[in-house]
């Protein structure tokens, strides 16, 4: 396992609070059952996670599951983001609930790639028929941040996308020019920001 993939999970598992880590250990489902109960989660966080990375260095844990880990790690906190909504409108001729999540994926790694070379793109998708989409940026010159992330959550058969707010700006234009490509549909952003709470009311 690549030393910055270890490190990556060092820092996620280190943020994720004890009495809450067998429960996303296991939502990340990477570790299996017998993996997870070698582990003695009463000691000291720190040999804690000593262990669970020596278990990911024998699985040889990808950067891909490292961010896996991450977005399950936002998902159980993500009312400590805030969102901005956009909203989706169909172009002429198009059905925005008629969406190949296959076909998705696919087109919008690719297309994010093509226009920023330095990107890494993960996808998971939920019981709640949600995608989650964690972007990871970079420049022309520099590997992407995997600490300053982007998350884009779209619930299905809904007209809504939600992006985590984020400290690089510059890249909201771009992420929404992916989408339209991506999905054939139209965006307007809302100058309004959301709670989890809201969040779902307005997908329900």
């Amino acid at each position: 396992m690549d030393e910055t993939v270890a490190e990556f999970i060092k820092r996620t598992i280190l943020k994720i609070p004890m009495n809450e880590l067998t429960t996303i250990l296991k939502a990340w489902d990477f570790l299996s059952e017998n993996q997870l109960q070698t582990v003695n989660f009463r000691q000291r966080k720190e040999s804690v996670v000593q262990h669970l990375i020596r278990l990911c260095e024998e699985k040889r844990a990808s950067l891909n599951d490292a961010a896996l880990l991450d977005i399950v790690y936002t998902q159980f906190h993500q009312h400590q983001k805030v969102w901005d909504v956009f909203q989706m409108s169909k172009g002429p001729g198009e059905d925005v609930d008629l969406f190949d999540m296959k076909q998705f994926k696919n087109a919008f790694k690719k297309i994010l790639q093509r226009a920023l070379k330095n990107v890494t793109v993960s996808f998971r998708e939920t019981e709640e028929n949600a995608i989650w989409i964690r972007i990871a940026w970079g420049t022309q010159y520099t590997k992407p941040n995997q600490y300053k992330p982007t998350y884009v959550v779209y619930y299905s058969q809904t007209p809504y996308a939600f992006k985590s707010s984020s400290t690089l700006r510059r890249n909201t234009p771009l992420l929404g020019q992916e989408l339209e490509a991506t999905g054939k549909i139209y965006l307007r952003q809302e100058e309004i920001t959301l709670d989890i709470t809201e969040m779902k009311k307005a997908c329900n």
